[in-house]
Parts: structure tokens; C-alpha cells; sequence
């Protein structure tokens, strides 16, 4: 079987938006934007709740726990998060025409590198996650976009004129997002919705029905859920991120190979992955042992971690997977011709049969992974007991060279932004208008046959944060002229004072925080999302 891992894929491609560069771009970002048909949102915080706090801080954990049952408690809680916690990267892709094929898109990515300046808590697990992940905290203390969460609450001071610049530049951004009225899309994307809107729209509502009512009226266009949307669509698969990316991208690649409407999806901009010609492709053959770890294909995560002698490599794993759908519909259709009932029916696609380059039919099972989700069956080798050997040494090579590769891209915020946004564009070619069903609808954790309704309710209204920014966001972007020669000729008359006066003052800019009192705990909650 030739690996489908081998046919031709869109590269990963995103542009590092930093401190250095933000000025430079904003405007461009913001015209992408607003040419956007929908656009993917991603983000990355230090925090997921709150646990093993020092008792000097007298947080009471029955108000921080993010998975209550109840949703207002469960609000309450991700308020409190968002509010003590900052967010370290915000991951933008807008998805816009390229022409009129249906699912032709140009895409610009965008990976924001952020540093929040208000005093924030640092989940120590959450900051191993990201470390493990790739993210470069060196890079982020470091060129890092300065902005305080809230927004700002202080004055702007001439010596942090840089700073708050770039804050409001970020802010606008997001701002553009909300103007553009276009569909947002996310993934298992509640707590980032809880983050942004602290971050760059304004202190989070004290209910969580006004926090609902908020978004219905911040995103005309609607807000949609790729988790949700798996879980419904196609039930039964995994629905972590990065499977449901790969699984789509393959979908696509056979649906533009037989003439069907598919995805194309061009980004521009600068490359994120190189991935070597002498990368090795692994073949799965009949074996008489399962070479690729169960708990990593199904949930995208596994307890021993780079410890597994198992494969963690997602296009083995879907390999692997599609040789079995494949022997198993050999197999069904020999007892069926056998008994006189072959079922055609089945072999189709939504969209009718369609055929490979080889002219063998695209299966139904294609859009149910459910089926490829079961054992590789225990069968008779077709070669030695030494070959398997050999496979399983090349399936771990093949992880463990692609590990780097996968910390640049897994959890980096603009890559699962943009297979946040692929997801979406191949569902819509997939399922067309049935995508509306699950408009404003967001994933819970814990409750995922109970999804979060964003709606207007006749017994909530607006927050006093939405009356009061929405204003600003409607009446357009406001020009930004930072006068940043005269910044920095305050700065070297601030250096050449007395260093104590100077050290005064500085004490004083950084004292911005509205939680000052919840700001410098210890906790070391989970920071693990699919």
C-alpha cells in the first residue's frame, strides 16, 4: 500500500508577530483580516485553574474549580483563572477566497508572541507543558508583546510610551477581529474565549450570562467549535486537534485527486516547517503485534510520554489505520459476495462515489475513523518475525526525528490556528449548510453531549465591559502615533537621574494589576487541551 503520508500537503506557514515587528505589521494584519470569510483563533496561558496554592494567599478552591457542573460556578472559576493568569501567544489564521472553487482559500497566519506587564500567576505545570512543547520563554520575556490585561488600568507614562503602543496595537487587532463579523472558529475553545476577553476586550463579566450575551453580540457571524463539530459529524473518531488535521488533510487530498470539491488551502508568508527529503516513511505491514500506541490515537496524549516504545507519529498511526479499514472491507465484501449480498450502498461518500487515482472507491469510513479507530488484528506475518523488528526500530526513528518537528508546530499557537481553520473549511465542503446547526455552540469539558449555548437571553443583558468598549471597537481603529524618538529621549534623561528616584518611579508603573492581592501564588495545576 503506498502511504498516503506521501502525497503532496500544505506546508505549515505563519509569520513570529513580535515587539519588534508588531508596528510593522499591524496594518497588514488587519487587512488580512477584515478580507478574511472566517477566521481561527488559538491561544496560550499559564493556567488552567488553580491547585497546591500557598496558604499565605487564602484563595478558597471551592471558586476555582473550572470543570463544576454547574456553568455559572464553572465561570466563576475560569473568571478568577483569567483574571490572576495571563496569556503567553495568540495564534490568528484568516482563512479568505482565492477564487470561486469551493474550499479555495489563501491563508495568513499569525503567531503572536505576548508578555503580559500586570503581575500574573505561573502554573508550573502549565509552564512545563509549553517548555515541553516548544515554546521559547526565552523568546517571550524577551521580545515579547507588552500589553495589560484589562486593559491597561493606569495612566500611560512617557517612559512605558513603547509598551502601551504595543498594547494597543494587539488590542486593535483583536478589535479588527470582532469588526470583521465573520465566523470565529476554535477548538475546545472556551478558556480561550475567557482569556481574550480579559486580555484585550476588558475586566470579564460578573455573570456568566452576561459573559454569553457578550459574545453573541461581539461575533455576529457565529462562533463555531471544531470539537463540536467531530463529535457530532463524524461521532465516534478521536477529536483532538491534531488527529482530526491530519485525518481531514488526507480526506481532502483524495477528494482533489478524483475531480471532487476539496480544500486548498494556500498560506503565505513565511515557512514554519522544512521537513528533510530523507525523512523516512515507515510502511505498516501485516504484523503480528500493534506498532502504534492506543492511547495516543485516540486522545493524542500518552503516560509515558517519550518513554512509549510505541509509535506516536500521527501519519504512521493514520497509516496504519487506513491498511485496516481497507483489509476489513476486502474481507466484508468477500463474505458478501460470497453469500450474494454485496451492499454497494455502502461504498460511497457524501457526496456520492468518487474514485482514487488507482480507481479503487473511496469508502464511506473515510468520514467515519470510528471503524479505522479498532485493533490491528492479530494476523499471519507475511514475513519473518525479524521484519516487524526492523519496522518498529524505523517507526521510532521516525518519531524521534520528528519530535523537534512537532514541538514547532503541536501547541504553537498559529499552527493549531490554522489546523483550527482547516478543519473547519473541510467540514464545510463535507457538510455544507449541516454546519449551521452547531453555530454557537462550545465544547464543555466533562459535559461534551452538553454544549454551551451562545444566545441571547431575555432574562440577561450586556456587561458594563461591553456598553463601554464596544464603542470603541465600532467607531473603526484609531490612529496610533507613538512618538517613539521622544520615548526614547525621556528614557535617557530617566537614566541619567539618581537611581533611586528612577527605581521610585518604576516601582510605581508596575504596581497595575486590579488583583494585585491574587497575584503571586503557587499552583501547579494541568495545562493539557485537545
Amino acid at each position: 500500500m503506498q502511504s498516503r503520508s506521501d502525497a503532496k500537503k500544505t506546508p505549515a506557514i505563519y509569520t513570529d508577530v513580535t515587539r519588534d515587528n508588531v508596528e510593522a505589521l499591524a496594518s497588514d494584519i488587519r487587512v488580512q483580516i477584515s478580507r478574511a470569510k472566517f477566521i481561527a483563533l488559538d491561544t496560550e496561558f499559564t493556567g488552567l485553574n488553580i491547585s497546591n496554592a500557598s496558604p499565605v494567599f487564602r484563595f478558597n478552591t471551592a471558586e476555582w474549580v473550572t470543570r463544576a457542573v454547574d456553568m455559572r460556578e464553572r465561570y466563576k472559576a475560569m473568571k478568577n483563572v483569567a483574571k490572576t493568569h495571563a496569556l503567553v501567544s495568540m495564534g490568528l489564521s484568516a482563512f479568505s477566497r482565492r477564487h470561486t472553487c469551493p474550499g479555495s482559500y489563501n491563508v495568513h497566519s499569525f503567531n503572536f508572541m505576548l508578555q503580559a506587564q500586570n503581575t500574573h500567576l505561573v502554573n508550573p505545570t502549565s509552564l512545563a507543558f509549553l517548555a515541553q512543547n516548544g515554546f521559547d520563554l526565552g523568546k517571550q520575556a524577551t521580545k515579547g508583546i507588552r500589553y495589560f490585561s484589562g486593559p491597561n488600568p493606569t495612566p500611560i507614562q512617557v517612559k512605558t510610551l513603547e509598551i502601551n503602543t504595543e498594547g494597543e496595537l494587539i488590542r486593535e487587532i483583536f478589535f479588527e477581529v470582532i469588526r470583521s463579523r465573520r465566523p470565529l472558529v476554535i477548538h475546545n475553545g472556551l478558556f480561550d474565549l475567557v482569556y481574550l476577553y480579559q486580555s484585550f476586550f476588558g475586566p470579564l463579566p460578573d455573570t456568566y450570562e452576561s459573559f454569553v450575551y457578550d459574545l453573541f453580540e461581539a461575533f455576529p457571524g457565529g462562533i463555531y467549535d471544531t470539537k463540536v463539530l467531530a463529535e457530532n459529524l463524524v461521532p465516534g473518531t478521536a477529536s483532538y486537534l491534531a488527529y482530526l488535521y491530519h485525518k481531514n488533510e488526507r480526506i481532502q487530498i483524495l477528494r482533489q485527486g478524483s475531480g471532487d470539491a476539496a480544500v486548498q488551502a494556500k498560506p503565505k508568508l513565511l515557512t514554519c516547517r522544512k521537513v528533510s527529503a530523507q525523512e523516512p516513511v515507515v510502511q505498516p505491514t501485516n504484523s503480528p503485534k500493534r506498532i502504534y500506541c492506543d492511547s495516543f490515537a485516540m486522545h493524542g496524549h500518552c503516560r509515558l510520554k517519550t518513554q512509549c516504545p510505541l509509535s506516536h507519529d500521527i501519519e504512521f498511526i493514520l497509516d496504519c489505520q487506513e491498511r485496516e479499514q481497507e483489509e476489513n472491507e476486502v474481507e466484508t465484501e468477500a463474505a458478501s459476495t460470497k453469500n450474494g449480498n454485496l451492499d454497494t450502498s455502502q461504498r460511497s461518500v457524501h457526496n456520492g462515489t468518487s474514485k482514487r487515482k488507482n480507481g479503487d472507491s473511496i469508502d464511506d469510513a473515510d468520514l467515519r475513523p470510528s471503524k479505522m479507530l479498532k485493533a490491528l488484528e492479530i494476523c499471519e506475518p507475511e514475513s519473518k518475525a525479524s521484519n516487524m523488528e526492523v519496522e518498529l526500530a524505523l517507526a521510532r526513528k521516525r518519531q524521534s526525528e520528528s519530535d523537534s518537528i512537532n514541538q514547532a508546530m503541536y501547541h504553537t499557537a498559529a499552527y493549531d490556528a490554522y489546523m483550527t481553520g482547516y478543519i473547519f473549511a473541510s467540514y464545510s465542503v463535507l457538510f455544507g449548510d449541516k454546519l449551521n446547526e452547531y453555530k454557537n455552540k462550545i465544547y464543555r469539558m466533562g459535559r461534551s453531549s452538553e454544549p454551551l449555548l451562545v444566545q441571547a437571553s431575555p432574562y440577561s443583558t450586556n456587561s458594563t465591559t461591553y456598553r463601554q468598549t464596544m464603542p470603541l471597537v465600532e467607531q473603526g481603529a484609531q490612529p496610533i502615533s507613538p512618538d517613539i524618538a521622544a520615548a526614547a529621549e525621556a528614557a535617557a534623561i530617566l537614566s541619567s537621574t539618581d537611581d533611586s528616584s528612577a527605581a521610585d518611579s518604576g516601582d510605581t508603573s508596575d504596581s497595575s494589576s486590579s488583583d494585585s492581592s491574587d497575584d503571586n501564588s503557587d499552583d501547579s495545576s494541568d495545562n493539557s487541551g485537545d
